[in-house]
């Protein structure tokens, strides 16, 4: 049931409206049509009940008999089909006269003792009005008499019927109204709020660092709250950096003394652990630099990132260098931008390293997740070692200088953004490693 309900606000309140506005405007149809019809009622009761006395003033009785002229004070009761009747009886409910409009037409009404005037319907659905009187007689005596009115209920439904039509229609055409208004009135009431989805979205496009306003004052704490997370957000990212950086330049130092104490004579145990020391340091501060990764943090195009580093490497590995290339249209890193470049630097590095001078960067994304794939020309590698590259201080080639913690920390910063580090036999015929980033 919940699960058909809108999630936005513009929907609930559009949905609410839909159901409400023409509840309310049915109850009110309603009630004005039972109003509407009672009045209609009671006019005809009046009409009748006049039409009755017209029939009562009419009337003679002598010598034992009624006597009714032949033309009476209202022409269509003696007009047949006219749809007006009139109708006299006795106690017993014998007919004793019946209007020339009642031609050829049965006329019957529903029994009653009562003694007091009555309004209401037949059974074939004609109004009547019925009237008693007792009428004294020249010799004194008294006679029951009745004297009744009938109508067709024609003119009744007739205006019943355009009463409806009318308001029907009219309240249709304002329910229209209402909402077509009341739509206008939610866009522009809600409108602050779209300002503000539309800022959130530009800050996660990276188009701009901070919410902007004017907002209402409903509004207003929400983002001047925001802003003020972004910003110290900001700041702490960049306090961790610098505390960081510092701790790195006053390790470097002492371990360089330790190093150059360090003689060819001396136990290889110190040396160990000096490497082991400065392994330790290095992992410890990559893991730690690494960014939790939020909506909110500006993308980083990474063909431009990976262009970088491939510029940097080829001067590095000048004497080795054949050819550098990033394929795939250029994609967006959601996240910091100093933690794509250490994924890309150390991957890029091992495979110049590792390989034979031609490496290949492509980019391919989807709605789920970004993919960075590099790869080289060099030898592939064994599938048994492939598991045990990602541990930390694992090498596929202990020629090379270094200390086998580059993919380890790859591994980590990528794991940070809910990724994963892949290894396998690319289409250079070397190693590949394939950076997978969820997209959410």
């Amino acid at each position: 049931m919940f699960g058909s309900i809108p999630r936005s606000l513009s929907g609930r309140l559009g949905l609410a409206s839909c159901i409400v506005l023409p509840l309310i405007l049915g109850l009110t149809a309603l009630v004005l049509d039972q109003a509407f019809r009672s009045s209609l009622q009671t006019s005809t009761r009046e009409q009748l009940r006049l039409q009755t006395f017209v029939l009562l003033g009419a009337a003679e009785v002598g010598g034992g008999e009624l006597w009714m002229p032949p033309r009476l004070q209202e022409p269509r009761f003696t007009q047949p089909g006219s749809g007006l009747y009139g109708l006299i009886t006795d106690a017993k409910g014998q007919n004793l006269w019946r209007s020339p409009s009642a031609l050829g037409l049965r006329l019957s009404l529903p029994d009653s003792p009562s003694r007091e005037p009555r309004f209401g319907r037949t059974e074939s659905g004609r109004f009547y009005y019925s009237y008693p009187v007792v009428w004294e007689t020249e010799d004194g005596r008294e006679t029951d008499l009745r004297f009744t009115s009938l109508a067709t209920p024609d003119a009744f439904d007739a205006e019943l019927a355009g009463f409806r039509l009318h308001l029907w229609g009219g309240l249709g055409l304002v329910a229209l109204l209402l909402l077509a208004a009341q739509a206008w009135l939610l866009r522009w009431g809600l409108r602050p709020l779209s300002r503000l989805a539309s800022d959130i979205r530009a800050v996660e496009a990276g188009e701009q660092a901070r919410l902007r306003g004017p907002y209402p004052p409903e509004v207003a704490t929400v983002t001047e709250n925001l802003n003020l997370l972004l910003n110290t957000e900001q700041r702490q990212r960049e306090r961790y950096r610098n505390t960081l950086a510092d701790l790195a330049h006053s390790l470097k130092t002492p371990l360089a003394v330790i190093r150059n104490l360090i003689t060819p004579a001396s136990d290889g145990t110190l040396a160990e652990q000096v490497d082991r020391m400065e392994q330790i340091i290095s992992h410890q501060l990559g893991r730690a630099a690494t960014t939790a990764p939020h909506a909110l943090l500006q993308p980083v195009p990474v063909r431009d990132a990976a262009e970088r580093v491939g510029r940097a490497m080829e001067k590095v590995y000048r004497e080795r260098f054949k050819r550098f290339t990033v394929d795939g249209p250029s994609q967006m890193f959601r996240g910091d931008e100093r933690d794509l470049m250490e994924m890309l630097g150390n991957l890029i590095d091992n495979a110049f390293k590792y390989g034979d001078g031609h490496v290949q960067v492509t980019l391919t994304e989807d709605d789920r997740e970004l993919r960075i794939r590099v790869e080289n020309g060099g030898a592939p590698i064994a599938e048994d070692v492939q598991s045990q590259l990602l541990q930390r201080g694992t090498r596929a080639d202990n020629q090379q200088p270094g200390q086998g913690i580059g993919l380890s920390v790859v591994r980590d910063i990528v794991g940070s953004y809910r990724g994963q580090l892949e290894v396998d036999t690319g289409s250079l015929g070397g190693a590949a490693f394939t950076l997978v980033i969820p997209r959410h």
